[in-house]
């Protein structure tokens, strides 16, 4: 027979891993919305990067007086 103690702890424990749960969620969320915008920064920062060095690619082929346009 179950005493009504032990439906209790039961009920409680469960409340428990329910909130762990939402917590870890919640976490995940966060620690990845951080990670994406980590990424897209360093990714416009080499999209900066390859675009300086294709000018400066460019810029060799041309006489030193010559302008080059950038956008």
């Amino acid at each position: 027979m179950i005493s009504n103690c032990q439906i209790k702890i039961k009920l409680n424990n469960t409340h428990m891993n329910f909130e762990a749960g939402i917590r870890f969620i919640v976490f995940l969320v966060i620690f990845g919305f951080t990670n994406y915008l980590m990424m897209l920064r360093r990714y416009e920062n080499d999209i900066k990067k390859k675009k300086l060095l294709q000018y400066k690619k460019i810029s060799r082929l041309y006489p030193k007086g010559s302008f080059i346009f950038l956008n």
